[in-house]
């Protein structure tokens, strides 16, 4: 049923697009375009994440946390800079080989072997996967090593110039991706993605659509994933002759990896070719492809190159062909300017005449200008006291209605925790007065020695305190039902709270709940969750240093989770 939803919501938006697609693809022109003017803030977010690598790298003190430190600064230069992720690749090897480990040994060695394939050195690709084929036979490296080969042969016969060695290197690759894809699980992201490659590669849009339909559904928006797949996408509509479904998704991939500092830029510049085919806008693509040219400059990768070339070759013939037209244009225009010039000669001579009545006119004209003058300059001065004072109401308006969405937050806060809080006061009563006939009961029967395990036991005191953890969790939970994955969102992907239960907090999400809700003092957060201030200080920064944005407004932006503008 979800699936079924989920396709008819996909079908109504892409309805939407086919009725409205030239804005669509507008306003992604634009916002291509302001990404590519602030691409110098991304590409330096990018610089400072691998300074920050580098530096725990120089520091790291066991040669685990140095493998992993390289591992790490290999994937960020994967899509930014080709020779060093090559170059981190080779350290991985070399910290393997001292650790013993020939497990990562063989992992690290065909992921290098991947990432020479994109380079464009096929042979030594080649050579490591035949060194590391024994060991990936079998178990956990099968799938990758089956992967690699088949990207090797794909490459290999896509570039290569001899048809019967082109086909040959292609039908490997199909055997490798057939054995590959049933290897993997069906429902998978991977499969999808493996699925629908095969099928575009195969000419098969038709059949190649419903798996990148659920390939889509299963991608997060902004990541690396998602350009790969808005790419084979545009290719589907592509073989599909709908060039403006085309254009859309080449323009989201190319998109997606502009902000994400990836310099492997395949999309732009295939955007830039469909615009130079349809001989459309002929300034964006060029633009576009000198940004692609920049980006692959710096990725340091022949094999781009040569793909870009013919379309900068193309851009170059098309800006001739229009200077050849501007020139003809031109001999025209001159011959217009001469028959012009001859008719204005002879006007001349009559606006000479006309000179001296002007004269006296002017003299009248700049006497009314000036009145004019005195008359604009007393209204500018009040047209700015004006729009003074609707400044300051339009701040007071602001601060206003501020004010209003926090107090509203306040009351609706406060009006369910009363209620929940008389009815934990009545359970209490209920508790003790049954507690007091428990222990009544047993003085009556002469029973002190159960009263003494009874009052000995930390049972009730546990059970209590649980109780009102799960009361905390069931109400503010209910006053914020988006609270775990609003908070999320403020931390860096990977350092984001997984929960077995969506209906309980831990205690690094029941700080922030307290903090939430106006209670930011440390000793008070303790002695609500039985930790000592020390404690609770040390998680607040722990937690802070996790956040994707600035940690020093952290915890503003914590406290407005829920408020709604």
């Amino acid at each position: 049923m979800r699936r079924l939803l989920t396709t008819i919501v996909l079908l109504a938006c892409y309805c939407g697009l086919w009725a409205d697609h030239q804005p669509a693809l507008d306003s992604l022109y634009r916002a291509l375009d302001a990404a590519i003017d602030s691409s110098y803030i991304y590409v330096q977010q990018k610089t400072d994440r691998l300074q920050q690598l580098k530096a725990d790298l120089r520091q790291a003190t066991s040669d685990s946390l140095r493998f992993s430190c390289a591992r790490r600064l290999y994937e960020e230069y994967v899509p930014f800079d080709n020779d060093s992720a090559i170059a981190y690749q080779y350290q991985c090897l070399d910290i393997a080989q001292l650790m013993g480990r020939d497990d990562l040994h063989a992992e690290t060695l065909l992921m290098l072997a991947d990432q020479l394939t994109e380079s464009g050195f096929y042979n030594e690709a080649r050579l490591h996967f035949m060194a590391v084929a024994p060991k990936c036979q079998t178990g956990d490296l099968h799938q990758g090593y089956l992967s690699g080969l088949g990207h090797l042969y794909g490459e290999m016969g896509y570039y290569s110039h001899d048809p019967r060695l082109r086909q040959d290197f292609f039908a490997q690759a199909g055997l490798l991706r057939d054995s590959l894809l049933h290897s993997l699980d069906s429902t998978s992201a991977d499969w999808l993605k493996l699925r629908t490659m095969m099928l575009v590669s195969e000419t098969r849009p038709s059949e190649a659509m419903p798996y990148s339909d659920r390939w889509l559904e299963s991608c997060q928006p902004g990541g690396r994933d998602f350009a790969i797949m808005a790419y084979y996408r545009s290719v589907i509509y592509s073989q599909q002759n709908n060039v403006e479904m085309q254009r859309y998704w080449l323009a989201q991939s190319a998109l997606t990896d502009i902000r994400n500092a990836i310099m492997d830029q395949g999309a732009l510049w295939s955007l830039a070719e469909t615009l130079i085919s349809e001989n459309e806008n002929l300034d964006r693509a060029h633009r576009y492809i000198d940004f692609s040219w920049q980006c692959l400059s710096r990725f340091s990768t022949h094999m781009r190159a040569w793909l870009v070339a013919p379309v900068v070759t193309s851009i170059n013939d098309e800006y001739k062909q229009q200077l050849r037209t501007a020139n003809n244009q031109l001999v025209w225009a001159i011959a217009l300017v001469s028959l012009l010039a001859v008719g204005l000669l002879a006007s001349l001579f009559y606006v000479q005449r006309k000179r001296k009545q002007l004269a006296l006119a002017r003299n009248e004209l700049k006497a009314a200008n000036d009145e004019l003058a005195s008359v604009n300059a007393l209204l500018a001065g009040k047209n700015d006291e004006l729009q003074q004072a609707n400044g300051l109401l339009q701040q007071a308006n602001e601060q206003l209605r501020l004010a209003v969405m926090h107090l509203d937050d306040s009351n609706r806060v406060k009006d369910e925790y009363l209620g929940k809080f008389f009815n934990i006061c009545s359970d209490y009563i209920d508790k003790l007065d049954s507690y007091r006939l428990k222990v009544n009961r047993k003085l009556k029967a002469n029973l002190y020695n159960d009263l003494m395990r009874m009052t000995n036991s930390e049972q009730l005191k546990e059970d209590e305190v649980k109780e009102l953890f799960d009361n905390f969790d069931s109400v503010f939970l209910h006053l914020f039902p988006t609270f775990i994955d609003d908070f999320n969102a403020l931390l860096r992907p990977e350092e984001r709270i997984n929960l077995p239960s969506r209906n309980h907090l831990n205690t690094d999400l029941r700080i922030f709940a307290l903090i939430r809700l106006g209670i930011d003092e440390s000793s008070k957060i303790a002695e609500f969750l039985r930790y000592s201030p020390n404690s609770i200080y040390a998680y607040r920064a722990r937690i802070k240093n996790k956040a994707a944005g600035n940690r020093n407004d952290f915890e503003k932006q914590v406290k407005e989770i829920g408020i709604k503008g």
